[in-house]
């Protein structure tokens, strides 16, 4: 009766360290795969840090310029109340000078002189007031778009950090998808960045 034979000893070993080196290949390409990804959630966690600290600089400005406009028209509207005021009191002093005029029978031409300084006074502050008022209007108008600009700026540092945020956990659980929608919060950042700056 005929045996098979088993293999030879020397196949036995070639074959283990055939497969060996097949585990340790993969595993290398593996870790180099790894690593790869590694470094790269590193570096977009890098960029989307840097995007969220320049954000954060343009939202403090604005909200600075937006305050500040504010505060400037807020002076305005003071300073056309006060022209107010003034050519309030000039109608109520031609009111007097008329009224006592009237009583003492104070002849008319008399009162040209001083009605018509009056007049002129009363005019000019009116014409202040205008001015004065859209001056006034165009600061506040200014204070918005700034605030505006402030809140795109810090809607774009939230989806920044919170790209940071995906990216560092995609790195400890090794989740590619985590890793994209790092991406995602960075290119909407970058987006709401853009249209902040370009209002």
């Amino acid at each position: 009766m005929h045996m098979e034979e088993g293999p030879e000893p020397q196949e036995l070993i070639e074959q283990t360290e055939q497969r060996h080196h097949e585990s340790e290949h993969e595993e290398t390409h593996e870790e180099a795969g790894h690593a790869s990804f590694i470094t790269r959630c590193a570096i977009t966690a890098s960029a989307l840090a840097v995007m969220a600290a320049l954000a954060s600089l343009l939202s403090g400005h604005s909200a600075n310029e937006a305050i500040l406009n504010q505060s400037r028209a807020t002076d305005q509207w003071a300073y056309y109340q006060a022209k107010s005021t003034k050519s309030h009191i000039l109608e109520g002093n031609k009111f007097v000078i008329e009224t006592l005029a009237s009583a003492n029978n104070t002849p008319k031409e008399r009162l040209t002189e001083p009605l018509s300084q009056i007049g002129k006074l009363t005019k000019l502050y009116q014409s202040e007031q205008e001015k004065i008022r859209q001056q006034a209007e165009s600061l506040e108008s200014l204070s918005e778009l700034e605030f505006q600009k402030h809140q795109d700026f810090s809607y774009a540092v939230a989806c920044f950090q919170i790209g940071i945020v995906l990216a560092s956990v995609s790195i400890m659980v090794k989740n590619n998808r985590l890793y994209m929608g790092s991406i995602l919060c960075g290119v909407v950042g970058v987006i709401l960045a853009v249209m902040g700056q370009l209002k």
